[in-house]
C-alpha cells in the first residue's frame, strides 16, 4: 500500500510539473546587436555625401539632401518632384548605425566609398550606396528580380 501511494504521488509530481517554454513572438525585435565591420567614428567616412544631390528613380527626379549635424549625426531630406520632403537619420543604436523612419535598414558596412544597407522591418529591399567620384555615386537596389542602379549627381543647388 505504501509502495502504490508512493507511486502514484511520483506520477502526480510528474504530471503537474510544467515546464515553461519561451514564446515565439513573430514580432518581438532581436536586442542582440548584429556583427558590423565598423565602429561609431565610422559615420565620417561618409562625408562625401554632404551637399545636394538629384537623380531619376523611375521615371521621376528625386533630390537628397545630406546635412551632418555632428560627428555622429547625419541627416537626409529626400524632396519628390512635387516637393514633398521626407526625413530620415543615420541614428546610433545598440552598437549600430540603423538609417531611415523606424530604423528601416541596418548598416552593415561603411567604407570609404560604399555604404551597405539590410533591411529590419518586413517588405524592404538590401540597398548598397556606392561613390563613383566626387559628383556622383549610385544608390543599388538589391531586389528579388535583380540589383536597380540609380545614378545621384552632385548640383549646386543650396540645402533647405
Amino acid at each position: 500500500m505504501l509502495r502504490t501511494l508512493s507511486i502514484l504521488l511520483f506520477v502526480l509530481t510528474f504530471v503537474c510539473c510544467q515546464t515553461v517554454q519561451p514564446q515565439n513572438d513573430e514580432n518581438a525585435v532581436n536586442e542582440a546587436s548584429p556583427a558590423v565591420r565598423y565602429d561609431i567614428t565610422a559615420l565620417q567616412k561618409m562625408q562625401w555625401l554632404a551637399g545636394v544631390w538629384k537623380g531619376e528613380e523611375n521615371g521621376h527626379v528625386t533630390r537628397k539632401f545630406f546635412q551632418f549635424h555632428n560627428d555622429r549625426m547625419l541627416e537626409v531630406l529626400c524632396a519628390n518632384e512635387n516637393g514633398e520632403m521626407t526625413s530620415c537619420l543615420f541614428t546610433w543604436y545598440n552598437g549600430c548605425y540603423y538609417y531611415g523612419t523606424g530604423r528601416r535598414w541596418l548598416v552593415t558596412w561603411i567604407g570609404e566609398k560604399d555604404i551597405r544597407f539590410d533591411p529590419v522591418l518586413p517588405n524592404t529591399e538590401p540597398m548598397t550606396w556606392t561613390r563613383l567620384n566626387e559628383n556622383q555615386w549610385h544608390i543599388v537596389y538589391h531586389t528579388p528580380s535583380g540589383d536597380k542602379a540609380t545614378l545621384m549627381e552632385r548640383t549646386d543647388e543650396m540645402q533647405p
